[in-house]
């Protein structure tokens, strides 16, 4: 039977390969889908977790290690991957993220340089690569696409975690003007914006799996499909966004969010406002 998704012959740079959640989800889905995979990350566990997630599909790929924050050492392997793998025909950012010190109040005298921090670890690394990339696929002249993983908190607010949710408002802008500049080189350019995934943290033996019941209420009540999402989740929406199923889609960012920003702030647990206080009424709308 045909794969739905079929990206043989095309070689894509994953930014942030070995963090054993999305971006090592999205390693192995584009190598089942033919493609050829050139993961780079930073640490050497991380380059050891996604070397062995590839190492199923075969000899082609490849996991590079460089410190992305650095343009020249981005473009170094960038050209180094393209040097490996031929012609690139794109790139998946998820570098990112937030640090425990990342989490601050507003008000903290720190806040100004954990801003900072956090601004710059969400934007210079997608920025670097994506340029890189960019170049490279210009010089071909073949086209391409190029994935930035930003985050539902860069659509509303986020509260203690202010430089995160602006740093990833500033990458959808980002994406969109990459995708305005690139596309008459025939460069596509979108963002996905995940909700809250449960993801294998670097270096942990196991998925975060046991939740406590609050905690699970919680995500019933805030989540219209009633579950935290799945690095699959994720990996499945940038296939899409990657493959010609979506070749005139670009300068968009997709929420994989469980529908939670399509949620009324004002429900309640029931998904009722919650000005509608009448037993009766509640009763009969919750088909009791």
């Amino acid at each position: 039977m045909a794969k739905a998704i079929d990206l043989s012959g095309r070689a894509y740079i994953v930014a942030g390969a070995g963090g054993a959640g999305i971006g090592t989800t999205v390693c192995t889905m584009l190598a089942e889908a033919g493609a050829t995979v050139i993961g780079i990350d930073k640490t050497e566990l991380g380059c050891k977790i996604a070397t062995e997630a590839l190492a199923p599909f075969g000899d082609k790929h490849r996991v590079l290690s460089a410190d992305l924050m650095d343009p020249a050492a981005a473009d170094e392997a960038v050209k180094r991957a393209a040097d490996e793998a031929g012609a690139l025909s794109g790139s998946v950012n998820v570098v990112g993220g937030m640090l425990p010190s990342h989490w601050i109040s507003l008000l903290d005298p720190a806040a100004a340089p954990s801003f900072e921090d956090v601004m710059a670890f969400n934007t210079r690394p997608p920025f670097n690569v994506a340029t890189a990339v960019a170049r490279a696929i210009a010089a071909h002249g073949q086209g391409g696409s190029i994935i930035n993983i930003a985050s539902a908190a860069g659509l509303v607010s986020m509260a203690y975690g202010a430089g995160y949710g602006a740093a990833k408002a500033a990458l959808i802008n980002l994406t969109r003007s990459m995708a305005v500049e690139w596309g008459s080189k025939n460069i596509r350019v979108n963002a996905v914006a995940p909700g809250t995934i449960k993801t294998k943290k670097l270096g942990r033996a196991s998925f975060d799996t046991v939740e406590p019941e609050d905690l699970k209420r919680k995500t019933r009540e805030t989540i219209p499909l009633g579950r935290r999402g799945r690095p699959e989740d994720i990996a499945g929406v940038v296939l899409f966004l990657l493959s010609d199923l979506a070749a005139y889609v670009t300068g968009q960012v997709l929420a994989v969010d469980g529908g939670m920003l399509a949620r009324a702030p004002y429900n309640d647990g029931d998904d009722l406002p919650v000005f509608v206080t009448d037993p009766a009424l509640r009763k009969r709308l919750k088909g009791e």
